[in-house]
């Protein structure tokens, strides 16, 4: 009777912990470095905060320079919910079959598909004769070697691989380099491009519709319970309270779809590194 006792209490004892465990263990929430590190966290604290109000959680921002070093922190279990993009997506599925897209940000036009663009001075000349140095954003962006390589080759018949081309590590860095008069041309994000059109800056090229940028979930470090409730609660978020929110955050959301990341056509030689020493 003794032990039957001692044998209960212990059963008791590791499911309340194991209950207390998953109440207070923390979410760790990776932005996409698109912009400076401040920005970026900047307008995903709504979201963050919003959580952990309606939810009871605790969300902790782990940022990331580089895309890989975010995908890698899905596989290593140190990232539970990340914002990406579909080429950072793409490229993260085919190496871990643990994640899934729960929700796609809307843009300012309702829609929740972006498009990438190619963005130059416009004061400066493109002579598509000459050799050209392309500012890019990282590796596994959308919008940095895949989307350019295709713009260029579509709109001005040059050939990415055959120019003077560098990763600048974000959209704004990438635009900026060209204002600085480091690059003729800078391939980023059609919303962020717009943003420095006041400065000089013109757009030349602009690609179809694509697939929105996304929370997408650690399947494997996160119960099918917190996934129900975080894609859940945002899904039912108010107007009048996702309005007031931070650029990216103040549109709405829709419902992820596995499908609409079929319409990307993704080839995946891409260089890790520029050709510029």
């Amino acid at each position: 009777m003794l032990l039957q006792k001692k044998l209960f209490l212990i059963i008791v004892f590791f499911l309340t912990t194991s209950l207390f465990s998953s109440q207070s263990s923390v979410i760790n929430f990776a932005p996409l470095p698109t912009k400076k590190a401040s920005k970026n966290i900047e307008e995903l604290l709504p979201i963050s905060s919003y959580l952990s109000e309606k939810l009871s959680i605790d969300i902790k921002y782990v940022y990331k320079k580089d895309y890989q070093d975010i995908l890698d922190g899905f596989k290593d279990g140190t990232i539970d919910i990340a914002y990406l993009g579909p080429l950072p997506f793409i490229s993260l599925k085919r190496e871990y079959k643990y994640v899934e897209p729960i929700i796609t940000f809307k843009q300012k036009n309702g829609s929740s598909s972006y498009r990438c663009v190619l963005s130059k001075f416009k004061d400066d000349e493109l002579n598509t004769s000459k050799q050209i140095k392309v500012a890019l954003t990282q590796p596994l962006s959308t919008c940095g070697y895949l989307m350019s390589k295709m713009l260029l080759k579509n709109e001005f018949d040059i050939e990415l691989e055959k120019q003077k081309y560098d990763y600048t590590m974000t959209h704004t860095n990438a635009l900026i380099s060209v204002l600085r008069g480091d690059f003729l041309i800078a391939g980023a994000k059609e919303n962020i491009a717009k943003r420095f059109e006041s400065l000089g800056m013109e757009i030349i090229a602009t690609s179809e519709p694509l697939p929105g940028f996304s929370l997408v979930v650690n399947t494997k470090t996160l119960s099918k319970k917190q996934i129900n409730d975080i894609q859940k609660t945002l899904l039912n978020t108010p107007k009048e309270v996702y309005e007031t929110w931070e650029d990216v955050t103040s549109y709405g959301f829709i419902k992820a779809d596995f499908k609409d990341y079929d319409t990307l056509n993704v080839d995946f030689s891409i260089p890790k590194y520029g050709n510029i020493e």
